[in-house]
């Protein structure tokens, strides 16, 4: 080991010996090889890096993509079970009447006031309402609230108002909106 690292020092004195006369041109071409090597290897891993970073950027995109679809997917069923639940548009003049018509008959209970039959164009749906007044019991007004909240199709109930009736204890009277929404362009569901 130690005649290896004499030889190594020897050779050093050697190249300071040369460059210090200007003797260099045996250093030049292995100095511009290495050069040239150096500056290869750099454009290779620079361009092997810039490969990488597209397969990365395209494996994260398929990811992505995947993740998309199936999130899609879900919503997309989710939207056609939530279409089925709202009423045909081609019938939506008299259904919502016809509908709260059957709730308060399976409920026996006839409405003191109706209001008028109101639609709003909301874009792609259509909202309707009607606006009712009946004088019931609490325990019916809990059945009658249940049987619109829980209908097949959808019916919301909105700005409910509840007071006692004059002159009937025991009996309220209640006014509230029976709001539902139509899919244009037939999108509704069955009938």
């Amino acid at each position: 080991m130690k005649t290896f690292l004499n030889n190594i020092k020897q050779d050093l004195v050697d190249v300071k010996n040369m460059l210090s006369e200007g003797n260099y041109k045996p250093f030049a071409v292995p100095l511009i090889l290495t050069a040239a090597l150096w500056f290869g290897l750099w454009y290779l891993n620079t361009a092997a890096a810039h490969r990488v970073d597209e397969i990365k950027n395209k494996v994260e995109a398929q990811k992505a993509e995947r993740s998309n679809e199936s999130e899609y997917k879900s919503s997309k069923a989710l939207y056609e079970s939530l279409i089925k639940r709202l009423p045909p548009d081609a019938s939506k003049e008299m259904w919502l009447l016809s509908e709260m018509l059957s709730i308060f008959t399976k409920n026996n209970i006839q409405p003191a006031h109706t209001g008028q039959h109101k639609l709003e164009d909301g874009g792609i749906f259509t909202m309707a309402y009607v606006t009712y007044e009946v004088e019931v019991d609490y325990a019916a007004l809990g059945k009658l609230i249940e049987s619109i909240e829980n209908a097949d199709k959808f019916l919301r109930i909105s700005d409910l108002q509840v007071q006692r009736a004059e002159g009937n204890l025991g009996r309220l009277k209640a006014v509230f909106r029976v709001n539902t929404i139509f899919v244009k362009n037939g999108g509704g569901g069955e009938k």
